[in-house]
């Protein structure tokens, strides 16, 4: 599966969890928890990490605020 293919899916998936909680969750945490899970997993290539940090700083997301988090 390629990168654009994973952040297509992780893109579907934001959507609909945001809907089943019903806007309960936030897109920084959902995007937090995927960026914390695939790096702590060693699943993150370059472009997913490239496209998750420019995601995570338009919410607003400051990383080496979050560094002890993961």
């Amino acid at each position: 599966m390629r990168d654009r293919d994973v952040m297509n899916l992780l893109d579907q998936l934001e959507l609909y969890m945001l809907r089943v909680s019903r806007n309960q969750a936030s897109q920084k945490d959902y995007w937090l928890f995927v960026y914390n899970s695939m790096k702590s997993g060693l699943l993150m290539t370059i472009n997913m990490k490239t496209h998750l940090m420019y995601k995570l700083k338009e919410l607003g997301v400051n990383l080496q605020e979050t560094k002890s988090d993961a």
